[in-house]
């Protein structure tokens, strides 16, 4: 029988005849070795100054944390127990129930084998039987969203027209409560059983060894937080970049370019940041062409002075670039004299030829596992950074080939990794030369724990279709339950696969309204911008992006709960609602925070669409009409209209509509609340671009709205911390079909009934009562 032995470094081994070394990285947290006592850095996504984080927060009460004898391992959150007939580990949660075993005998260490591609060095084997129904979620993008029963190929890849690229997040984080991460860069599989009295899956990494992380929260959510803790917490992002983004592709002329900002400001549709794609042939871009960090003079002879333009209309710029070198950059004979380039890249990439297109071969990927290259590819962006150019664009990284040669490895251990480190490399130039500005990052690729960087995702190349659009929901829930919180579409589809469409380009525009990266872009550009299909479109765009502004100070809250708490701001119902069955696989419908749950239309021709609300009262958003949950129907859905709902107790802070996010947080703030028991939000303000944030500079004021026997007290806490603009107004506007007797303040002092409403008073329009109790912290009796 095996025993729990602990070594005198802390390390806890099992002779399990391939040796288990245990490590507690927290309460939470518990890291297996397997196969060997240490952690082998070229094959691990968990870097050592994460490791040494985690060991630093627990520190030197590492034993104290847990207790171990021959067959139990404890700590105050999770257990480990090992059993016999058969031999197996338990995983266990806080309350002592078994969650999961690992087979102690049906897995294997096979690193002196050639598998997979044929590179040498096989990799580790496992089996994981569940206790229970469980349901699973995570792992990146791609693949069905509830993955019981399913397959996962871990191997970063884009594949043009499809749904979305593929991104290896080996994340999987269970309706039980807890999370396992599977630290392994190689190709790996997650297989289903296939038996039907018992549920397991089989894992398999190609190369090299296996570090398994069991992590035990309080609930999903508290696993999402131990996840954060282990491959590190999403920095606050530049607050523009929640605002919408216009990507754009190949320009006619510079006053082409010239005009897009303008356009936008004429028309007031909000708008903070314009993407800028790289030159393909004869089609004009930013730069000579796919491969070159240098300007198309063509298309701005004096650079310095085109990105001051934006910026003076507060727009900001974002730059595109693929992870390569053409032959005929300048770049290019240095890093291959440096050692700096791969035998790997993209073939027949068409180059900048001001007569005609041509193509060439040859260019190769920069291999990011060298340190110097990173140092010396981000040193080249120096002029970028010096011309202002506000965030990079990042296509392509999927990753070289599993046989090719980089510093660090070969491509079957590097390929998951590649792109992480082209982030690495972004994120720690941007900190060095730019250190009070948050970076922005919109990948195609990624992988586990990208979100330390600061590094968002989109789907990649897809196509206009209604079955593409309904398959992105699924993607993005998943991708946030992988820990990345940044996410978005190319809003209409990529590919013109099929005629453009004004229904599909609204239908998506407001499905990105809801998502955490907000942008349009396609291949026919022209026909994502918000005029493209006449003004009755134009219209509802407006309508769509002037609620996403006003929404900013809740959808900014959420951004400080996902650096705080790991928490996604798209967020699957199943999330808060475990236990509800009809929650496990749906991926029609999402929440935004807490708050607002979301029901995309994604059928074509569609008027009335079907929305399950869960446990709780419900309020349409436009109607304001009332439901209890758990229930499923039917609601109206007209072009105009995207199925919004609002939770009873819920408190939604908005601002004015407003152009862009440059300025300083809003003045006045509304306070749009559902009365139902007792509701509160935490409302998270900063100067949206600096870092100060990461030592305390930022501002936290609480609300609360609470139902007596006759009324309502809603209460307005001071704030906390510093930053908060000094006048501050706040307005409740609080559902309530009739009119109060009485609005006092806490002092017993009674509110004014006014319209307009003074910096004191309240009024009634037949469905909200609206209250201003003045500037600072207040509380508000209503009595009816």
């Amino acid at each position: 029988m095996a025993q729990f032995i602990r070594a005198a470094d802390g390390r806890i081994a099992i002779d399990a005849g391939v040796p288990v070394n245990i490590r507690v990285c927290s309460a939470n947290i518990v890291r297996l070795c397997l196969g060997r006592s240490a952690p082998d850095p070229e094959w691990t996504y968990v870097d050592a100054g994460i490791r040494a984080g985690m060991a630093a927060v627990d520190g030197e009460q590492r034993h104290d944390a847990s207790d171990c004898d021959a067959t139990s391992l404890t700590t105050n959150s999770l257990s480990l127990h090992l059993r016999g007939d058969p031999q197996c580990l338990e995983f266990c949660g806080r309350a002592a129930n078994v969650l999961l075993r690992l087979s102690l005998t049906d897995w294997r260490d096979d690193r002196d084998a050639r598998v997979g591609h044929g590179v040498a060095g096989g990799g580790t084997r496992l089996r994981l039987h569940f206790a229970g129904e469980q349901h699973f979620y995570g792992m990146g993008q791609g693949g069905a969203f509830d993955r019981l029963g399913v397959s996962r190929r871990f191997w970063n890849s884009h594949v043009n027209h499809a749904c979305g690229s593929d991104i290896a997040i080996p994340l999987l984080v269970s309706t039980a409560g807890y999370a396992l991460f599977f630290d392994n860069s190689s190709l790996a599989r997650l297989e289903a059983g296939d038996s039907d009295s018992a549920t397991w899956l089989d894992y398999a990494c190609e190369s090299g060894p296996l570090d398994l992380y069991f992590l035990c929260g309080d609930g999903m959510r508290g696993a999402l937080g131990a996840a954060a803790d282990l491959l590190g917490r999403a920095p606050m992002p530049p607050r523009w970049s929640l605002g919408y983004l216009q990507s754009t592709r190949h320009f006619e002329s510079l006053d082409e370019l010239r005009r897009l900002p303008e356009i936008f400001r004429e028309k007031q549709l909000p708008c903070d940041a314009f993407f800028l794609l790289s030159s393909y042939g004869e089609a004009m871009g930013w730069n000579n062409g796919v491969g070159w960090l240098d300007w198309n003079p063509e298309l701005a002879a004096d650079p310095a002075n085109l990105v001051d333009e934006f910026h003076a209309r507060d727009f900001h710029l974002i730059a595109h670039e693929y992870p390569v070198l053409h032959p005929d950059s300048p770049l290019f004979a240095e890093a291959l004299a440096q050692g700096f380039l791969l035998d790997d890249g993209y073939p027949d990439t068409p180059i900048a030829a001001r007569s005609a297109v041509t193509y060439t071969s040859g260019q190769r990927f920069i291999d990011f596992s060298q340190k110097a290259a990173c140092e010396w590819w981000w040193s080249q962006h120096g002029g970028l950074v010096g011309e202002g150019i506000d965030g990079w664009w990042l296509d392509g990284g999927e990753g070289p080939q599993a046989d090719t040669a980089l510093h660090a490895g070969t491509g079957a251990t590097q390929h998951n990794r590649y792109d992480l480190l082209r982030f690495q490399a972004f994120a720690e130039g941007e900190a060095r030369d730019r250190p009070d500005r948050r970076p922005f990052m919109l990948c195609r690729s990624g992988g586990a724990g990208m979100q330390r960087y600061g590094a968002a995702t989109w789907t990649g190349d897809v196509n206009n279709t209604f079955a593409t659009l309904e398959a992105q929901i699924a993607m993005g829930l998943n991708v946030g339950m992988s820990g990345v919180p940044y996410w978005g579409t190319d809003v209409g589809g990529y590919y013109s696969t099929v005629e453009a469409s004004a229904e599909l380009f609204v239908r998506w525009f407001q499905f990105g309204t809801f998502c955490p990266v907000f942008r349009a872009h396609g291949r026919t550009w022209r026909e994502r911008l918000p005029w493209a299909y006449g003004s009755e479109v134009e219209g509802i765009c407006r309508r769509y992006l002037e609620l996403r502004y006003r929404l900013l100070p809740y959808t900014y809250s959420l951004a400080w709960q996902a650096h705080r708490d790991g928490l996604p701001l798209m967020r699957p119902l199943v999330l808060n609602h475990a236990a509800d069955p009809r929650t496990w696989n749906l991926a029609t419908q999402f929440l935004w925070g807490d708050d607002i749950l979301v029901a995309p239309v994604t059928r074509e021709g569609a008027t009335h669409w079907p929305v399950y609300l869960p446990q709780g009262r419900w309020h349409d958003f436009w109607t304001h009409a009332a439901y209890e949950g758990p229930c499923s129907m039917t609601v109206d859905a007209p072009l105009d209209r995207l199925p919004l709902f609002v939770r009873a107790g819920a408190i939604v802070p908005m601002g004015p509509v407003l152009q862009h996010l440059s300025g300083p947080p809003a003045n006045d703030v509304t306070l749009l609340t559902y009365p139902a028991g007792s509701g509160s939000f935490t409302l998270y303000d900063d100067d949206g671009t600096a870092n100060g944030y990461r030592q305390g500079a930022y501002t936290q004021t609480g609300f609360e709205c609470t139902a007596t026997a006759g009324g309502l007290v809603c209460r307005i806490g001071a704030p906390s911390g510093a930053g908060l603009p000094a006048d501050r107004n706040y307005t409740f506007q609080i559902f309530a079909p009739a009119a109060p007797r009485c609005v006092a303040l806490g002092s017993g002092a009674a509110l004014a009934q006014g319209e307009p409403m003074a910096e004191q008073a309240w009024r009634h329009d037949g469905r909200f009562l609206y209250v201003r109790p003045g500037a600072g912290p207040a509380a508000v009796s209503i009595a009816w």
